[in-house]
């Protein structure tokens, strides 16, 4: 009788701990939805604040989406965030710099979050809004810190709400994404690809440190370029760059005046298409520094005075450069002229380049830089040849100095044959509103073939 009450026990037993164990193994996951009202628009803040550090004071509330992650190890203690664009209003992002790492696994791509703003500080550092603690840098300047650990959770307050990334996306040419209104969004870039330093190359090399990332360029077919950059500790960061083209999404970022696309993983790099490859380039890195230009091909020709382009390098980087800074001359105009290009064999020719400026006074007709093409220049007297303006955009007063901008795709398609492309310098170095510096990189045409 004992033996079988024990029985009846142990069976009990083991049915009741089987039956808490199969409980423990199924838990229901739930989320606690935070009880806010958002009051103010991410808009409203940025209007409010500026480039020094100011402490919010009111007690308002706004909601936006994540759309960073530090999973990938690309981010560091900071979080992106941007409101959903709808219809006429354009999405605009910011980030919270805070104390702490793994903030993915409590705040996941496009979560939406309400932030907190009382007593925190706002400042838009580079152009983009930061949402942070007051922190004193070694100048005693008030800037914006991280929060910290222990406060970071009553400021930015996760919802239950998490939508899809594709919602908040927004894909643009690298043009139209190299603008502050964009920074801190989710953008995506169609039909780039790395340019060729970064062809072989790691996302991220020490021989290519810059403050514990790499910095890569991406290239439309157009010729506008946007850094790429890669922390040191990004999972990806020993992966091979991808040679062929396609997409980029990523977060818009900017340090001084370059605008940076920063990834979340490497999924984020989508690249299987064909590589565009021009038929002719020059990319000036075989210049010495601060001689006269030249090089094999190539003719430098003074039309008035007598100053020539020369070669520079500067931060490693070799272009063409004319400058009137150091001229008495009342007009100066110079020409530097492209080597014969054969546009026999390709259809719809493209032609791009990039230019700088330093050291402007004023935009005016007579000091300029122009493009144009000739299809009978003999290679020495540019004042015998038949020149066609090109239209390009090349850099003004308000272009930030010495910052390359694109000239986008100008139509060549109407010639054939041979053709040779000049750059023409207009400029004064006696009357010092017209004078200054235009620099020029990066000439290349594409052609289908």
């Amino acid at each position: 009788m004992k033996n079988i009450i024990l029985n009846t026990f142990l069976a009990s037993s083991l049915l009741f701990i089987y039956s808490c164990s199969t409980e423990i193994a199924n838990p229901k996951l739930e989320c606690n939805q935070p009880d806010f009202k958002v009051n103010k628009t991410v808009e409203k803040v940025y209007e409010l604040s500026s480039n020094t550090a100011k402490q919010y004071l009111y007690d308002d509330i706004i909601e936006a989406y994540v759309v960073s992650s530090d999973e990938g190890g690309n981010f560091f203690k900071s979080i992106s965030l941007q409101t959903k664009a709808s219809e006429g209003i354009p999405a605009i992002g910011f980030s919270v710099p805070i104390d702490v790492s793994n903030t993915y696994i409590d705040y996941r791509i496009g979560n939406k979050v309400y932030v907190k703003l009382k007593n925190q500080f706002t400042d838009l550092y580079y152009g983009g809004l930061r949402i942070g603690s007051l922190y004193v840098n070694n100048a005693g300047d008030p800037t914006i810190g991280r929060i910290s650990q222990n406060e970071y959770k009553n400021v930015l307050n996760a919802s239950c709400s998490i939508i899809d990334e594709n919602q908040l996306v927004e894909s643009l040419s690298i043009e139209h994404a190299l603008s502050d209104s964009k920074l801190n969004t989710l953008i995506e870039l169609n039909d780039v690809e790395f340019t060729e330093g970064a062809l072989g190359r790691h996302y991220f090399e020490e021989s290519n440190n810059i403050g514990g990332s790499t910095n890569w360029n991406l290239r439309d077919k157009t010729g506008n370029q946007i850094i790429f950059r890669t922390s040191s500790y990004a999972k990806f960061a020993d992966h091979f760059v991808p040679e062929e083209s396609g997409k980029v999404r990523g977060i818009l970022t900017k340090f001084g005046t370059d605008y940076q696309l920063m990834v979340r993983s490497e999924e984020d790099v989508v690249m299987n298409g064909k590589r565009s490859v021009p038929f002719f380039a020059e990319d000036f890195q075989s210049v010495k520094n601060n001689v006269n230009f030249a090089l094999p091909g190539w003719s430098n020709i003074v039309e008035k005075a007598t100053k020539l382009w020369k070669s520079m390098v500067y931060a490693g980087n070799g272009y063409a450069e004319f400058n009137t800074t150091s001229t008495t001359a009342v007009e100066n105009i110079a020409w530097l002229v492209s080597p014969k290009i054969n546009l026999t064999g390709y259809k719809n020719a493209v032609l791009s380049f990039r230019s700088a400026q330093h050291d402007l006074k004023v935009d005016s007709p007579l000091n300029t830089l122009e493009v144009y093409v000739s299809t009978n220049f003999d290679g020495s007297s540019v004042t015998k040849a038949k020149w066609t303006k090109l239209e390009a955009k090349v850099p003004t007063l308000s272009t930030p100095t010495r910052e390359f901008i694109s000239s986008g795709g100008i139509d060549l398609s109407a010639y054939t044959g041979i053709i040779n492309i000049a750059f023409r310098y207009v400029g004064s170095g006696k009357d010092k509103t017209l004078n200054g510096a235009f620099m020029v990189d990066d000439v290349k045409i594409f052609g289908e073939n």
